[in-house]
This record gives C-alpha cells, sequence and structure tokens, in this order.
C-alpha cells in the first residue's frame, strides 16, 4: 500500500469508529460514518490524494478482517515518511472527526483514543 491511499484508508476509519451521540446524517447503510464525515474525505482526496483511485481504496479497505490489521499496516506504510507527511495524516484525521456534531468539541473520545494511537505509532 502506498502511503497516500493510507492516509486516506486511515482518515476514513475515523469517521467509521462508533459514536454513542450522533447528531448528523449517517451514510446511507452506515452504523456511524456520517454524511459530513465523507464529504471531507472527498476534500481531503481532491486536495492531498487525488493519485488515489477510489476503487483501489474500497478494494484495500475491505481486504483487511479488523480494523486493527488495516490500522497497522497504515502505519508501515507511512512510518518512513517525513514528518511533514505524518502531519498532514494526522491533520486529515482530525479534519474527518471534526465534520460531524458528536459532542462540543465535534471530536468524540473513540476518534481522539484513535487518532492518538496513530500519532504514537509513527513516532
Amino acid at each position: 500500500m502506498n502511503s497516500n491511499l493510507a492516509l486516506l484508508i486511515l482518515s476514513w476509519q475515523v469517521a467509521c469508529l462508533y459514536h454513542e451521540s450522533e447528531t448528523d446524517k449517517l451514510l446511507p447503510g452506515s452504523t456511524s460514518a456520517t454524511e459530513a464525515e465523507s464529504d471531507m474525505l472527498d476534500a481531503i482526496h481532491d486536495e492531498l490524494t487525488p493519485d488515489v483511485s477510489w476503487d483501489d481504496f474500497n478494494n484495500t479497505y475491505a481486504k483487511f478482517k479488523s480494523a486493527k490489521d488495516r490500522a497497522a499496516a497504515c502505519v508501515e506504510a507511512i512510518k518512513n515518511e517525513s514528518g511533514e507527511f505524518k502531519s498532514k495524516v494526522l491533520e486529515s484525521m482530525l479534519r474527518v472527526a471534526n465534520a460531524s456534531k458528536e459532542n462540543e468539541s465535534n471530536v468524540s473520545p473513540e476518534e481522539m483514543d484513535f487518532i492518538q494511537q496513530i500519532r504514537e505509532a509513527l513516532e
């Protein structure tokens, strides 16, 4: 997996975390990802990773048996990138987390925990 694909996957994985109090409209068929988060992922794709095809994204995302395995593969793909690129990954994850209204800060505890785990893994 290339690092741009990993950036997108980690960003989307934030949206797919369970949220106890979702107030934004969910994507059809989704139990946690909101339309606002999906729109933000599209914006991140257009700005930072236009070279990644959505087919590659969907196929790679689905091939993992667990979110833990998916995140580990993404970290592996990103770990040798520059500090600037790693910052873009974390910023993208936060942008997706901030896109929906889950609480006063917009970022759920599950999202913040996951972002912190990835930050520590990339250090």
